[in-house]
């Protein structure tokens, strides 16, 4: 079954976070599709947020053979031809972010992506209190009580991106290569790294080979799997 998000005009929404009879949420693709293996009905319900638009929690009827269609509306503080076609121009999209979550969609390997919609939602104050409770990381403290993420392995933490940079000098660095760290006392947290406002993206690998070629080349093959945090602005 196929969804759409649209504007009244019928022009697409990309990448709007829908969910439909209760399901988990799914993210748009470029043409605002999402796809749900569900029994075929007349009406759903069906939640859709993006950034920009009015949040949808409706019933919505069958728009033609091939599916639904849910109707989004700019904020009235947005232009809505301006807005449509940004939203396939932004950083996050030319970083290759919605891209990847399109790819592991399709099976080319598992991550964990949030949404700048899932963060504006959840509001976390710091990256370890938006991590808290993923599967495929785990959290130690240093002396000074300080988060550090660890991954499945044992003694073995995760690297860092930060916007498409691998973080060095951090705890989590220290731990994947010790022989480089004799004195810690100047090392950087996570949560030093950038304030929970500022971040509009976040994917986590569980290993640093799951993770798409693109990020390997940047993470290098030491750690136990790749935290990336894009920060910037989440419209």
């Amino acid at each position: 079954m196929r969804i759409r998000a649209v504007t009244a005009d019928g022009t697409p929404v990309p990448f709007t976070n829908v969910a439909a009879q209760g399901r988990a949420v799914r993210v748009a693709n470029a043409e605002g599709v999402v796809e749900y293996d569900i029994a075929p009905a007349d009406s759903i319900r069906v939640t859709a947020r993006r950034i920009g638009y009015k949040p949808v929690a409706a019933w919505v009827v069958r728009h033609d053979s091939l599916g639904f269609r849910v109707v989004m509306e700019p904020l009235p503080t947005q232009l809505a031809a301006v807005t449509i076609t940004d939203r396939l121009d932004t950083p996050l999209a030319r970083r290759g972010f919605y891209d990847r979550m399109e790819r592991v969609r399709r099976g080319a390997f598992s991550a964990r992506f949030f949404t700048p919609e899932e963060l504006d939602q959840r509001n976390p104050s710091r990256i370890s209190q938006l991590l808290q409770g993923e599967s495929m990381v785990r959290f130690s403290r240093d002396p000074r009580g300080r988060m550090i993420l660890l991954g499945r392995g044992v003694d073995c933490a995760m690297t860092i991106l930060l916007d498409g940079q691998r973080m060095t000098g951090t705890l989590e660095d220290a731990i994947n290569n010790p022989q480089m760290y004799r004195d810690r006392s100047s090392l950087t947290a996570v949560d030093d790294l950038a304030p929970g406002a500022s971040i509009a993206a976040v994917e986590i690998y569980g290993s640093a080979a799951a993770a798409p070629v693109e990020l390997q080349q940047v993470a290098g093959a030491a750690g136990c799997g790749v935290v990336a945090i894009w920060t910037g602005s989440r419209r």
